[in-house]
């Protein structure tokens, strides 16, 4: 019985007497404007009216770029001129000046700070113009983006033909309205006529009736007969009025529908009929059901930090009306490194599409302890494509960076990943490398450089309000600093509080506590570094880790963070607080190579295998009275075999019955450890276990 309980305080012991050996020992553009006109008209050879509007966008990064006084020309081609009766205008800018038939003169007056948007009714008189017709815009030294615009098209026909708006349509649906006018009164005829409106292959004519077509102007009051539904092509029938005193108009509401085999894109119609003039016109166009997922931009957030780290704009926008599904949630996720804690911003519109937004706090839909949220959509859209726009607060974990992807699934979204910012740490830290020794003291490394990645990311004070700024630079297990090192500002406007850097923590950790914040990134160098490695250091590389709360605010080793009400929200650092993680680092930086074991040291290697009672050392075998096992995420190894497996021999591993203690001495190291205990006591040094 005895020898079955030695076994087994054996093998829970091994586990916690390999970290106190062989792990560390671990003490605590330029200025541009968008330019572009809003249809192409189809006039007669004697047209005169007001053809088409061009739309001039000051660049929405260069918004103070337009300025009174800046004057642009417009001008036509031969064989058009300017028809001022028919020229509107607004925005910033006075009215329009005709310097000649081809050129006429604008200049801006009362622009604002923002986005400014001139519009100009091009109003023109066709004089001998054929084929195209295009504005040209001259910048004449202004802030305007100069370029040629074709506005209108001069037919010989009868009839110039028009779509009003392009519609987005899915497997059904309305394309945009279809306006026909005669270019003349009395230009069709008074005869009887057939109308007929042609779509590509894969589309057809979908339930149009005779209220679909309008007949208005000149032939106001006439009623059509429709023909050739579920084909490709519909023909009208109607017998203009007689006589007339206007030129008439005829209205086509398109209802389209798609074969499986259709093709996603534009969907044109072909106008022509006994005195209608042949035109080609795009109507709608044809997507897939699901969403178009976007953010206004990629913004570069800081890791470790709560304040102000809010993304872009989101926008969730239909491809088609009613893609999102009343009665379903969208479901939007991040990486578990990024934890939400707010979400601000929040609308939906359009088509009557009706959202709802998640809510915000303990025990809500964002609660900041998770990566997830739900939008619920409680009304579907239709007619038009409904969006749903907002902006995220997060916090990033302190060592992460790189892209943050969204996934965005359910309420009929395709599953889609979006970037929608980039994690950036607060601080780089850089060093050259040196060889140090296992085992020897105050040994010299090189400088390290920490360097801020933009102005103020090391700050004075955390979130909490009692939290002063510290920046810590710390050793691996099993190193110590040997001497506080030199600690300086090189460049920028950081300010530090010199005379308070200190040691702590068994001379593991260097305190930099910060007095003051950048306004100019700044550089901090550490120099002087002596370390002393004791020999449980293994070789390789030896990196110090840069940390704290200056650089990091949500470890949950800080005292608490403020809300966006100046409360304090944290509990504390025995509790992972909403936005918080466990890490306090924000990167780490190699100063130098472990290369040689200190003198003494005999280097070997011991092979154990689960479930066998024997193991190797050096390629020796040796056998055990029990064999390794796994259990619960954890192996066990008999603790004596490990012990002689680094050289230590029975007589230095001592087992007190009485005070349930086994106590094990290899070399100036005492390593005790008590069954039900989670401490283990190296050279007298208590060191907790999970």
């Amino acid at each position: 019985m005895l020898k079955t309980r030695k076994r087994w305080i054996s093998l829970l012991v091994t586990l916690a007497m390999l970290v106190a050996f062989v792990v560390p020992f671990a003490g605590p553009a330029s200025a541009q404007s968008v330019n572009a006109v809003d249809r192409v008209l189809s006039v007669s050879d004697t047209y005169e009216g007001t053809a088409a509007t061009l739309t001039i966008k000051e660049n929405s990064d260069f918004t103070t770029d337009f300025s009174d006084g800046q004057t642009f020309r417009l001008t036509l081609p031969s064989g058009v001129k300017w028809s001022a009766a028919n020229i509107t205008y607004s925005g910033p800018i006075n009215a329009p000046v005709v310097r000649s038939d081809q050129v006429l003169e604008v200049t801006m007056n009362g622009t604002s700070a923002g986005q400014d948007i001139i519009r100009i009714g091009l109003g023109i008189k066709v004089d001998g113009a054929t084929g195209d017709i295009a504005v040209t815009v001259d910048p004449m030294d202004s802030a305007v983006t100069g370029g040629s615009y074709v506005f209108a098209r001069v037919g010989t026909g009868k009839t110039t033909a028009v779509c009003e708006k392009v519609e987005t349509i899915g497997q059904t649906g309305t394309g945009g309205t279809i306006r026909i006018d005669e270019t003349s009164v009395g230009a069709v005829g008074d005869d009887p006529q057939d109308l007929v409106l042609k779509l590509p292959s894969n589309f057809s004519w979908n339930n149009m009736t005779a209220t679909d077509v309008v007949f208005a102007g000149g032939f106001a009051g006439i009623t059509g007969t429709v023909y050739g539904n579920g084909s490709r092509t519909l023909t009208v029938t109607f017998d203009p009025p007689n006589p007339r005193s206007q030129r008439g108009t005829i209205y086509v509401f398109p209802k389209i529908k798609a074969s499986n085999s259709a093709s996603y894109g534009d969907v044109s119609v072909s106008v022509s009929g006994d005195n209608i003039s042949d035109a080609d016109l795009v109507i709608a166009k044809y997507a897939s059901w699901g969403v178009t997922i976007k953010v206004k931009e990629v913004k570069e957030l800081l890791a470790g930090k709560f304040d102000d780290i809010k993304t872009e704009k989101i926008t969730i926008e239909e491809n088609v009306p009613g893609s999102l599904i009343s009665g379903r949630n969208i479901t939007f996720t991040l990486p578990e490194w990024v934890k939400i804690t707010d979400v601000t911003d929040f609308v939906y519109s359009g088509g009557g599409l009706v959202a709802s937004a998640p809510t915000v706090g303990s025990n809500s839909d964002i609660d900041g302890t998770g990566s997830e949220f739900d939008i619920p959509i409680t009304h579907v859209s239709s007619g038009n494509t409904g969006k749903i726009e907002f902006k995220l607060c997060l916090s990033i974990e302190g060592n992460k960076t790189g892209d943050i992807t969204a996934t965005v699934s359910g309420a009929g979204i395709d599953k889609s990943e979006l970037v929608i910012a980039k994690a950036v740490a607060p601080v780089t830290a850089s060093a050259q490398v040196a060889d140090v020794k296992i085992g020897v003291q105050s040994q010299s490394v090189p400088d390290v450089i920490i360097t801020e990645s933009v102005k103020g990311a090391l700050e004075a004070s955390s979130e909490s309000p009692t939290a002063s700024g510290i920046l810590t630079l710390s050793t691996p297990a099993g190193v110590k600093f040997a001497s506080t090192p030199k600690v300086e500002v090189t460049s920028g406007d950081l300010e530090i509080k010199s005379a308070e850097v200190r040691l702590s923590d068994y001379d593991t950790v260097l305190n930099i506590p910060i007095k003051s914040e950048s306004l100019k990134p700044g550089t901090i160098k550490v120099s002087g570094i002596k370390l002393t490695l004791d020999r449980t250091v293994p070789e390789g590389d030896l990196l110090l880790d840069v940390g704290g709360n200056a650089a990091v605010e949500n470890s949950r080793s800080g005292s608490g963070w403020l809300d966006g009400n100046g409360n304090l929200s944290g509990a504390g650092p025995l509790t992972l607080d909403a936005g918080e993680f466990e890490t306090g680092t924000v990167t780490s930086v190699k100063v130098a190579n472990c290369v040689t074991p200190a003198p003494g040291e005999q280097k070997g290697v011991a092979v154990f295998k689960i479930g066998e009672a024997k193991y190797t050392v050096n390629g020796q075998e040796v056998t055990m009275d029990v064999a390794p096992i796994a259990e619960a995420g954890r192996t066990y190894l008999p603790a004596r075999f490990v012990a002689n497996a680094m050289g230590v021999s029975d007589s230095n591993i001592i087992w007190d019955q009485a005070n349930q203690t086994v106590t094990v001495i290899r070399n100036e190291r005492i390593v005790q450890m008590k069954v039900g205990s989670n401490q283990i006591l190296v050279n007298g040094i208590a060191l907790t276990m999970d």
